[in-house]
């Protein structure tokens, strides 16, 4: 049902006056903007709303658990993940697997 919204002036703020049709029960209301369009959206503000709202998606996760195979047996024991780079040397970037028993670097040049 479109309407029309009145703006005015109150001291160095604008203030909308809201047709009948759009009175809301809460004494405030969040608002927030689209940049890109420029549309201005009222929401009420529910103080309790975040805590019921997290409260319910506890309720429906016990009421609907993952299946059992949903994670690694390691991540289900909650086992750390081994660092991808944990067998590389520090000095050339390669694993040491990968190293041969040789150097390969070239000695320094002296200054």
């Amino acid at each position: 049902m479109p309407a029309t919204a009145k703006i005015f002036s109150a001291g160095i703020s604008q203030a909308v006056r809201l047709p009948t049709a759009f009175r809301v029960n809460v004494s405030e209301l969040r608002i927030a903007k689209n940049e890109v369009t420029g549309e201005i959206t009222l929401k009420p503000k529910d103080k309790d709303g975040r805590k019921s709202r997290l409260e319910l998606h506890f309720k429906l996760i016990r009421e609907n658990p993952l299946p059992d195979d949903f994670l690694s047996e390691a991540t289900r024991c909650n086992n750390p993940h081994r660092h991808p780079y944990a067998d590389w040397a520090d000095d050339t970037h390669t694993p040491t697997s990968a190293k041969s028993t040789k150097s390969t670097k070239a000695p320094k040049a002296e200054k």
